[in-house]
């Protein structure tokens, strides 16, 4: 059998964040149905980060037939007549939540697996449900990166092995916030997060990353880069502290350690978390299974638009006790 995979993010190149969970369907395939070929189709920037992946046989960009076919072909998985052939089963992955997905995390018992699953989040069933459900049912649907040794030696030349990063990432350009915050998390709580982790560990360098600019929280900023290069230099560091988005999608296809917590209401950890997370509940308010995604999955109203916001006053020193216990091996 040769498999073709499909992810067309020609349509959204602006949009990297959850590109990073294509890989996550790899393995997955190779293994559920052992195809003498599995060929991915997608744009430049993932030929380039998925080029060495364990389970794929070809990576490569279109062929100019399949990149002006309308957006509707691969969105609507239009592929019987136009992507199918009689030697090759095609499939199609698109970034947008799918209904199959929610339909079966709608069910209590389906939504607390994926939740305490070790090696799925909720971004790895929406993508392998776009397979097949023997494929959303594989035990692991982990993000995958794998460097290579001189990617390492080079991280290893810039990234102080005393390091943590934090991600202090911006709302989204669709958002508008009645405190005039322009951070997930607010400044002044990032703040206080390093305040707190310095006075345990003083001589630790404290990155910041995955922004356009510097926000002067952290010591050092890493610039916007390539995945693998981002991959290799998060490879160096003891932990990363974020909330969901791009940046954890690359830490989770490494096996970083994470201090994931909810910046706002977009991003309910207990969704997104893997095996490698750190993240205690007991801090994060309970409001936010009645938010966003929460709602969408159970079907009931969202509570986003009455709230107070009080997930974007999580703690700052609880996130920063989490942190300083793991940095003592506790």
């Amino acid at each position: 059998m040769h498999i073709k995979l499909y992810f067309p993010r020609w349509f959204w190149s602006d949009n990297l964040g959850d590109s990073i969970m294509l890989s996550s369907v790899f393995k997955a395939i190779k293994e559920v149905y052992d195809p003498s070929l599995l060929e991915v189709i997608t744009d430049e920037v993932l030929v380039n980060t998925f080029y060495n992946d364990h389970y794929i046989d070809i990576i490569r960009q279109p062929n100019w037939w399949e990149k002006i076919l309308p957006e509707k072909v691969y969105k609507e998985k239009h592929i019987k007549y136009f992507l199918n052939s009689r030697k090759t089963t095609t499939f199609v992955i698109w970034p947008d939540w799918q209904k199959e997905a929610f339909t079966y995390l709608s069910n209590e018992r389906n939504l607390n697996v994926c939740i305490n699953a070790p090696y799925k989040n909720i971004l790895s069933y929406n993508f392998a449900f776009q397979i097949s459900d023997e494929v959303a049912q594989f035990h692991d649907l982990r993000p995958r990166i794998y460097l290579a040794d001189d990617e390492i030696r080079e991280a290893k030349k810039i990234i102080n092995s005393a390091s943590i990063a934090i991600n202090v990432a911006h709302i989204r350009y669709t958002q508008n916030r009645a405190d005039g915050e322009i951070l997930r998390y607010k400044r002044n709580s990032w703040k206080r997060l390093v305040h707190e982790i310095k006075k345990s560990f003083p001589s630790l360098t404290i990155y910041e990353i995955g922004q356009n600019q510097f926000e002067e929280i952290g010591d050092k900023f890493i610039p916007k880069c390539s995945f693998r290069k981002l991959a290799a230099l998060l490879n160096e560091m003891k932990l990363v502290i974020l909330s969901d988005g791009g940046i954890h999608h690359v830490c989770n296809a490494i096996d970083k350690k994470v201090l994931l917590f909810q910046a706002y209401e977009w991003n309910p950890p207990d969704l997104y978390k893997m095996h490698n997370t750190i993240f205690d509940k007991t801090y994060h308010t309970e409001c936010r299974k009645e938010c966003h995604l929460f709602a969408e999955i159970i079907g009931k109203p969202c509570a986003m638009e009455k709230c107070n916001r009080e997930c974007y006053l999580l703690d700052p020193v609880k996130l920063a006790q989490d942190c300083i216990m793991y940095l003592n091996g506790r």
